[in-house]
């Protein structure tokens, strides 16, 4: 079985945070920062991200054994040598083997070095800024290709800001020239905004969310995609 995620963003403090592990008494919101430097505290100090990445790990072992593949789609880190060094740690811990997992740079990987490219694939079979895949339904019957990127169709940068939570950079114009052009007919799988509606493009986009924010922080399968979601984000495949 194929599953995918995005976004998981291990040993990232901020973006912990956002999702409701800050400690008691601090912000969960933007201005956590400001608490942090008020309090003359490093930010990580102020927010349980250990908790945050273990219950990713959790989540993602419950879901993905050894026999399966899991495609991560982007910003498994805040993009630091600390940040990405904590991420591998936490990549080896996940039940899917190396050979099986496969990383979708994201805009926090894009600008890594030779030698962070290096550390990436040492816990990662395939490595690449974009992927395609097959996606088959429950009773194999039906498959479908999908591209698979970081981020949304190039167009969608361009339009008014969608409804959920999203980034604050899901639409910035220098990330715009890594994102595909939209094409009919062709499903893209893509995280990045962390909105919480997988569909939060339109119901006909020809495009899925899978990043965490997007699944209440589990990964999603092909067979759910495929028969439950591609009917409706994709207009005619």
């Amino acid at each position: 079985m194929k599953w995918f995620t995005s976004d998981l963003h291990f040993a990232h403090p901020f973006v912990a945070a956002l999702r409701g592990y800050a400690l008691p008494g601090y912000a969960k919101d933007a201005s956590i920062k400001q608490q942090a430097e008020h309090e003359h505290k490093p930010l990580k100090n102020c927010v349980d991200w250990r908790k945050h990445d273990a219950d990713i790990i959790r989540s993602i072992n419950t879901y993905v054994g050894k026999e399966d593949e899991l495609y991560i789609l982007g910003d498994i880190s805040s993009g630091s040598t600390w940040s990405v060094d904590q991420a591998i740690m936490r990549i080896q811990n996940l039940q899917v083997p190396r050979k099986r997992r496969h990383l979708i740079l994201g805009n926090h990987e894009i600008h890594s070095s030779s030698r962070t490219l290096e550390k990436l694939a040492s816990v990662f079979g395939e490595v690449g800024q974009v992927g395609l895949t097959d996606i088959t339904s429950g009773d194999g019957t039906r498959t479908y290709p999908v591209l698979l990127s970081h981020y949304q169709w190039r167009e969608d940068f361009t339009q008014s800001k969608p409804l959920g939570a999203v980034s604050t950079n899901w639409n910035a114009p220098e990330l715009a020239e890594y994102a595909l052009p939209r094409m009919n007919n062709t499903l893209l799988l893509h995280g990045h905004t962390h909105a919480y509606d997988p569909l939060e493009f339109g119901r006909h986009h020809n495009e899925i969310n899978v990043g965490l924010d997007a699944w209440c922080f589990k990964p999603v399968n092909e067979a759910e995609l495929v028969d439950n979601w591609l009917h409706t984000a994709v207009s005619a495949v």
